[in-house]
């Protein structure tokens, strides 16, 4: 079944996304609202965050598996069910293990599900590209929104300042959802008609720059509230400065899709993470709310630009889509992995790790993708 663009089902299938990925859009404010509401250390917010956006990466990873043999609104209601139960609890919830089990299985089965589903949904249409480009502007639209309101609802309702907006989000995709399309076997077909090709080698390689690199990113971007209260912002200052950098972040894929045709892959995406890597290690010291906005400008603006390019490149060397499909689970992962090594790394709020620690994991991701992007030429040569 080939899903029709109706418009009805798009708006479904972003809403749907939208309330999936929510929790990652927001857990910059998650994380600072666990240390100043819940007094957690930053150690502790950081392995909340680690449980949840490992529950989501699982679950989209495991997507490859349901995606294609359930009816997809059944699924859609049971992930918005969860979403809305998990973060009801969630908010009333105070205490550490509770919390990290609390968020992990709303991550697996909610949001993580939503996601997923969200994504196929989209992909599964007639004109993907311009369903995808709406749907990462809706969710740009999104991120801005958090970051404006989130905060000054944290600081007045503690966590449920963070898990309403997320019910309120699910609540409205859960009106939508029966113009969402009941289900397709597409990605389930190209995976048994090239499961003879096996494993290969170049699609695994792409997956892992993406890991790398999200490594990085993922978990600095999520560091941004605790640094700005480091360096004595206001928590509103640091939410509009968020809010700026978030809306403004879209010219990163609207240059991307404008240039991607006429530059080097190779010489954007290396330039990129260079100029993230500064960025990264310019967050130190005594900044003014002036320094500190245009610094995340900058990092979200390069990180925007940077990812379709990956995607990209994992889908130039994948004919059969069933690497494709991974891409949600490589990015979260990534994010998960990068939050558990952080909490292992730093004792108390030392937060000049998190900087070194990711400037060095994407100037790896630099070296690693030097390499796949050298074997990928030496493919296309040969074939």
């Amino acid at each position: 079944m080939t899903i029709n663009d109706k418009s009805s089902e798009v708006i479904a299938a972003i809403l749907l996304g939208c309330a999936g990925v929510f929790m990652v859009f927001g857990m910059p404010f998650f994380v600072g609202g666990i240390i100043s509401e819940l007094g957690f250390t930053q150690s502790q917010a950081n392995l909340v965050s680690s449980a949840e956006i490992a529950g989501m990466s699982i679950s989209s990873l495991m997507g490859i598996f349901w995606i294609g043999r359930f009816g997809w609104r059944r699924i859609a209601y049971l992930a918005l069910l969860i979403i809305i139960i998990g973060n009801v609890i969630s908010s009333l919830v105070s205490d550490f293990q509770s919390l990290v089990m609390i968020r992990f299985l709303t991550g697996l089965f909610g949001h993580g599900v939503g996601f997923a589903l969200g994504v196929a949904a989209i992909g599964s249409t007639h004109n993907p590209d311009k369903n995808f480009a709406y749907s990462v502007a809706s969710q740009v639209v999104m991120g801005s929104l958090t970051a404006l309101i989130v905060p000054t609802t944290i600081a007045k309702y503690g966590i449920a300042g963070m898990c309403v907006p997320a019910i309120i989000i699910a609540l409205l995709a859960v009106f939508f959802i029966n113009n969402l399309a009941n289900g397709s076997k597409s990605i389930e077909n190209n995976a048994v008609e090239n499961n003879s090709s096996g494993i290969l080698v170049l699609p695994l390689l792409c997956l892992l720059v993406m890991i790398i690199w999200q490594m990085g990113v993922g978990p600095f971007f999520n560091n941004l509230v605790p640094f700005g209260l480091s360096i004595n912002l206001d928590g509103d200052d640091i939410g509009k400065a968020l809010f700026l950098s978030t809306g403004l972040s879209i010219i990163g894929p609207l240059t991307a899709s404008a240039f991607a045709a006429k530059i080097n892959r190779s010489v954007a995406i290396c330039c990129a993470l260079i100029v993230q890597i500064i960025i990264v290690l310019s967050f130190q010291g005594d900044l003014d709310w002036f320094g500190f906005t245009i610094r995340a400008i900058l990092f979200q603006t390069s990180w925007n630009f940077v990812g379709p390019f990956l995607m990209g490149m994992v889908a130039s060397v994948d004919e059969t889509g069933k690497y494709s499909v991974l891409i949600p689970a490589s990015q979260l992962g990534g994010i998960s992995i990068g939050h558990a090594i952080i909490a292992a790394l730093i004792e108390g709020n030392n937060l000049v790790l998190v900087n070194y620690f990711c400037a060095m994991v994407i100037l790896i991701s630099i070296v690693l993708y030097t390499i796949t992007s050298r074997q990928i030429n030496k493919a296309t040569a040969n074939s």
